[in-house]
């Protein structure tokens, strides 16, 4: 019998924990998990938002290649002749290595699998039948060859590679920081659930143990209610659990504060740095606690314009990437406007009819 995995969209859909098989509404740390779920939407934004890609083919917006990358880590750029079109995709090694350890050719792989068993199979089989050179540097005019067109890639990556030729994407590289993160909540809950006064309760035996926990349960209804006791059946003795001085809720929030910082330095964003005075701070010790994030955000920046130089150089698609106006605090494209402005298509790689008028004008 063949073995099958089991369909857990269809499970979270219908309310079901796949790791516990019980309903999520009665796991104990469903309040974890449901503010991990909103630190992984606010991190996944923010790593979408960083850049703005211009003249995308492919019939993609910014937001989309990014979170392709967010997800994989990196991506392969290609022409297809036969289907008359460039892809962004997934992609393993397919031949040899060159001296410095880089792939020599390469295949692209499914980004997700389809709905049905046979259709994965085919599409993997597809892919794999394509085989593609893969490009470091920019070609020059006189260099280029048929082959270049049709049987090419060009590779990119989210950030610099480290002695591996793959890198872990950056959903995963984050998962442990947010998973910490998301502790920071039900930790300060549980702080402002025991300044109420609330206590332990040594039992006996497993019946007692019972009647505990349904009154544990309860025990926030009791402190929301101004109730200092919660009546339990049974012979049982009081025993604090938690000694020494009970911690202010707000510390759990200064340390959230202090991960998120960091998990915005890992993008190379500008925040309040890991040691945030709780005090007003001056603007020369905003900028010291800040640290150098600037240097994480031109890694990629660089890493993303040396593909698009790449790729001009092969098909001349005019392709750009640039950091995001709300992250360099400059009006780069002059229309008086520190966010990105899509009206004119600038981000969506379809340039509107304005622009195109111009062109033509000029």
């Amino acid at each position: 019998m063949a073995a099958k995995l089991p369909d857990y969209k269809s499970l979270i859909a219908a309310g079901i924990d796949p790791r516990t098989g019980k309903p999520i509404r009665c796991i104990e740390n469903v309040s974890k998990e449901s503010v991990k779920k909103f630190l992984r939407l606010i991190d996944e934004q923010d790593a979408v938002n960083r850049y703005t890609w211009y003249n995308i083919p492919c019939n993609l917006t910014s937001q989309e290649l990014e979170r392709m990358i967010y997800y994989k880590g990196q991506l392969c750029f290609f022409y297809n002749k036969d289907l008359e079109e460039f892809y962004f995709m997934p992609y393993a090694l397919d031949g040899t290595i060159d001296f410095y350890g880089r792939y020599n050719t390469i295949h692209p792989v499914p980004m997700t699998s389809g709905t049905t068993e046979e259709a994965n199979k085919t599409q993997a089989e597809i892919l794999a039948a394509i085989k593609l050179n893969c490009v470091y540097g920019v070609k020059l005019p006189e260099e280029l060859k048929e082959e270049d067109l049709t049987n090419s890639a060009v590779l990119l990556h989210d950030y610099t590679k480290q002695l591996s030729q793959t890198i872990i994407p950056r959903k995963d590289v984050n998962d442990p920081l947010i998973d910490v993160m998301s502790e920071c909540v039900p930790y300060m809950q549980t702080s402002l659930l025991l300044g109420t006064g609330i206590q332990g309760i040594r039992v006996s035996d497993a019946d007692q143990a019972h009647n505990v926990n349904d009154a544990a349960r309860s025990m926030k209804d009791a402190a929301l209610t101004q109730n200092p006791w919660i009546a339990v059946e049974g012979s049982v003795e009081f025993q604090e659990l938690a000694t020494g001085q009970l911690a202010k809720a707000e510390e759990y929030m200064l340390a959230m504060q202090s991960l998120d910082n960091l998990r915005l330095s890992g993008y190379g964003i500008d925040n309040g740095g890991l040691f945030e005075k709780k005090t007003h701070l001056l603007e020369s010790e905003a900028e010291i606690n800040g640290g150098p994030v600037g240097l994480v955000l031109q890694d990629g920046l660089q890493i993303r314009q040396n593909f698009c130089n790449i790729v001009n150089s092969i098909w001349g698609l005019g392709i750009w990437c640039d950091v995001n106006q709300n992250i360099s605090r400059a009006d780069t494209d002059g229309d008086g406007l520190y966010y990105e402005d899509d009206s004119d298509g600038g981000n969506t790689g379809v340039e509107s009819e304005s622009n195109s008028e111009e062109n033509t004008n000029e």
